[in-house]
Parts: structure tokens; sequence; C-alpha cells
């Protein structure tokens, strides 16, 4: 906030450049060339409400013009300038926005964000109004709509500094200095927001979650160290002692560890159901429910749930639903339109797209994110900044790759469908997978992954990576280079025969994350190696 020439006006700036222009002149009271303590307060309320609600509502993709305040106070005593009997606050926006958006801001802004509002509330009734202006015609004209998807992960990025920067630069610093020892105390009190320790917030990691809630649509989210910290701290932060997950029996191996041995430990049960039988679910639910788990795709069987279905049972129940949306991105699915309450992913795969760096994220409601924040926040399963930075970066080309991931996956299990060495493939758009019509309405192409399964089983699965020249034998997928894998003798070897099966991976099942290069040359080397491996 910075004093003008007069000294009785102020404009407050926040990091996006909006101004709010403050006025301490005698004529309302102001003395000592500024505000008196409870003049301060009102004024700081004042600013503390808009900015935080317009950034709301800009992380909501909202389009906002423009926005006033106007603030009323009535005294209790007019002679002791102590305390204020009322204020009415009430915000004016200008811009094409969603009035239920406007009204939710307005809570949140109420009920978490805005500092000032429980130091005076306490002792003073504040009432908040707002007012929502529509844009001019010349406005409407430039923005008819929110930007695309990939405008949106290109065009988003923090502040520039004062160097001008047309790309944000790599925040390689552990902690963040403070002015002077008043903001230091505001800052580890959260009534200023700002950066203080790596460990929990940084502007290359703030960079890539703003992205991830705008293109996933969620309110907050959290960047972690790596794909299984994220959905370790998206339960463990919302979960205690003698509370029950309902699952399904389809997911990542380490993710079953967690569910299966490490939760337990803590007193925390589970219940497994079939993916493919929505009709188990609500049966599985108990007394003490608190969160459904579900991978969707999953993992590696590719079999679906219909969220929308999902989303209403967990509502009537009043639980968190938590959706690892890693193999479809947000570029092909958003869980939290059909009613996910949390959105986990590993952004080491599709996100990152070339096996670079390690990274994951908890995305969702703003109230589920603040204990998820804390728990990281306090344990410290932190993204590196650089890892951030590469991850942002990825987001640009989010859209471009996976189109082509997409296409050649289509293309080369078409052919494989039909392979005298194959005995079936899976890919969520080909007509013959079985839950075809909700993977087509769900996701609007399907994905970079396929399974299909050899003949000759364990042995010839094995033999089959040997031949492998061109694609690549490695614990990864979502890379721009081709990937084979052969769970069974791998990501899911520490499984039981019958728990394998159980989740549909059999013996001779090979799952491919296709990459970008030539289609043509993928299928050479894929034939090749059915043929040697015979």
């Amino acid at each position: 906030m910075h004093r003008q020439n007069d000294h009785h006006h102020w404009i407050a700036t926040n990091e996006s450049g909006a101004q709010l222009h403050l006025d301490g002149s005698p004529a309302i009271g102001g003395q000592n060339k500024g505000f008196r303590p409870m003049e301060s307060l009102v004024a700081s309320l004042g600013g503390c409400s808009a900015i935080d609600v317009v950034t709301i509502l800009k992380k909501q993709r909202q389009v906002i013009d423009d926005f006033e305040i106007e603030l009323t106070a009535e005294r209790t005593s007019i002679e002791e300038h102590t305390e204020f009997e009322s204020i009415a606050v009430k915000i004016i926006l200008t811009g094409n926005l969603d009035e239920k958006k406007v009204q939710k801001a307005i809570q949140l802004t109420k009920e978490k964000y805005c500092s000032v509002y429980f130091i005076l509330s306490a002792s003073t009734s504040i009432t908040y109004q707002y007012e929502i202006r529509p844009s001019s015609v010349e406005t409407i004209k430039q923005e008819t709509t929110t930007p695309k998807f990939e405008t949106l992960a290109v065009r988003t990025q923090t502040p520039r500094s004062q160097n001008r920067e047309h790309s944000n630069p790599i925040y390689l610093t552990s902690s963040f200095m403070y002015n002077n020892a008043e903001q230091a105390r505001a800052m580890f009190a959260g009534e200023e927001k700002g950066f203080i320790y790596s460990r929990f917030s940084n502007p290359n990691a703030s960079e890539f979650v703003q992205k991830m809630c705008l293109l996933e649509g969620t309110e907050d989210g959290f960047a972690t160290a790596s794909g299984m910290s994220a959905v370790f701290a998206s339960m463990a932060a919302l979960l205690k002692k003698g509370d029950h997950i309902v699952s399904c029996r389809s997911v990542f191996g380490n993710t079953h560890r967690i569910l299966a041995e490490i939760l337990p430990e803590w007193g925390i049960d589970y219940t497994y159901v079939d993916i493919k039988h929505p009709e188990l679910w609500e049966a599985a639910i108990q007394p003490n429910t608190k969160m459904i788990f579900a991978e969707t795709p999953s993992n590696p069987a590719l079999d679906f749930i219909d969220l929308e279905w999902l989303g209403k049972l967990a509502n009537k129940h009043e639980l968190i639903l938590n959706i690892d949306n890693c193999f479809a991105t947000p570029y092909l699915q958003q869980p939290a339109a059909y009613g996910a309450h949390l959105v986990t992913h590993s952004a080491t795969k599709w996100i990152d797209g070339q096996g670079r760096v390690l990274g994951g994220l908890v995305l969702g409601e703003s109230k589920l994110i603040e204990k998820v924040y804390a728990f990281c926040r306090r344990t410290g399963p932190a993204i590196s900044p650089f890892n951030a930075w590469v991850l942002s970066k990825s987001l640009e080309t989010l859209a471009v790759r996976m189109d082509r991931h997409c296409a050649n996956a289509y293309a080369i299990a078409s052919f494989l469908e039909h392979h005298p060495e194959i005995n079936h493939v899976k890919y969520p758009h080909l007509p013959s997978y079985p839950q075809y019509d909700l993977a087509k309405s769900q996701m609007k192409q399907g994905g970079g992954l396929f399974i299909c399964e050899i003949k000759g089983g364990l042995e010839r699965g094995k033999r089959f990576l040997d031949e492998l020249k061109m694609l690549s034998l490695t614990a990864n997928l979502g890379d721009s280079r081709t990937i084979a894998t052969h769970p069974a003798s791998t990501t899911h070897s520490k499984l039981s025969r019958e728990e394998r099966e159980a989740v549909g991976i059999t013996d001779g099942l090979l799952r491919f994350s296709v990459g970008l290069e030539h289609v043509d040359d993928i299928i050479a080397d894929i034939t090749q190696a059915l043929q040697k491996s015979k």
C-alpha cells in the first residue's frame, strides 16, 4: 500500500496489478497524515474483501473487467472513535459473471481468507452485498467466451518481475525475505499473503497449481514431490483412526499398499469393490465411511466407472469423492465437473510428457485443500521449484501432445485387434471396448494407453519385451517415447496371481504407453517382436 503526495490518499495494489484507492483525509476522520486504527481496519476490510473475491473468481475463470468497493460504517460513539456498531461492505463487479460463483466467493472470503473480517466481526456486525454490472458492448465483443483449454495452459503465469521476462523464471530459493518485522509477523499469522518457505510456498509451485486448477475446474490445489505423495496426502490429511474408505479394486500397486498396509496400521479400514459393477458400491458404504476413491480409467486394466453416478452417490452419503485422473489428464476428462471433491495426479506421467521430472497434485474444494496444505506443510512432501517450473511449461503443450498420443494409440490398438498373436485388445474408444458408450461420453478421446493379451502367457510376455528394438522398457508411462510394460512380471509382480486376475491382469497382459513417434515405426517394432517371440 503506497501513500500518495497529499499524504491522505493511499493506493493498495495486489500481485496482479489490481488497485484499490483509499481515502484517509481529515474530512472523513483521518488524522496524523493517515488513518486512525479503526478507520485503517475498516479500509483494510474493504481492500482484503475485494481482492480476495476477485482472486477466487478469476481462479474460476470468471471474466472481470473492473471492480469497486463501497464501505458504510456506523459508530457506537462519535466522540470516542473506538468502535463501529455496524459495517456494510458492497462489492461492485463489472464483467461476465456467474452469480452463484460470486456468492460462493464472498462466503469463502468471510469463512477462510479475510483475516480483517475475523478481527472486526468479533465486536461488529458486518454485512456483505454485491452488484454485478454487465460488460460494455466493446468488452463483450472481445471476450464473448472464457479462454479455451489450450489458451489457459499457455497464457496462465505469475506476474512478471521488474525484469519483464516473457517466460516465468525459476525461483531456486529455500526462503523469502520480509520488508520488516511486522510483515513477517503478518505473513506467519496468515494476515498477509506471500511466499515464506519453499517447503510449502514458492512462485513456481503456485503457477503450476493455478494452471491445473483452471484446467481441472477446481477451487484450489497443492503440488507435491510425486504422484504417490499426492495420493497419500489426499487420504492421510482427511482421514483419522476409525474411518473407512471405499475404493475400486483396480488401483496402482503402491496405492494398493497404502490402502491395504499403511492406513490399516493407523486404524483406517478399506473395502474394495469392482469398478465395473456400480451396484456393489453403495452396499460397501459403512457408517464410518468418509471417502470414495477411484481411478478411471483404472491402472492397468483401463476400466471405467460412471463419474456422474459416482458423484451423486458420494453427495447422497456426504462422502469425499477422490478421483485419480492421471491416465486421462484434464484435457480429456474433468472429474470435478461430475461431482468429484478431490482430483489427484501423478504429474510425472502425461503432464510432464517427456520422462524428465517427478511431481504430484491434489486439487479440489478449498475447504479440503486447506487440510491437505496443512498436512503437507508439516510433513514436507514438497515439489521442487525446478520440477514445478518444468511441469508448468509442459502444460503449454499438453493438448497438442495428447492429440497425437490418442491418435497413435487408436491406430495401433486397431491394428493389433486383428493380429493372430493377440487374444484381445482394450482401448476405450474402440467399438469393441466393453464400456465403449461410457468411455465416449466421459472422455473426449481414448487416451494414450491401451492393453492387450499376448498368446503364450507369462513367458511369452517376457520374450516379447526382450525382442523389442525401439520401444522403451521402463517403469513409467506418459512419455514422448512409446513404452511397453508386462505388469505381471514388473509393476504388479508383488500381487498374488489371484489378486492380479481380480483386477484383470492376466499373465500375458501387455500395457503400451503410446508415444509421439511415427505410428508406422511403432507398429513395425511391435510386429517384429511378436514374430520373434513365438
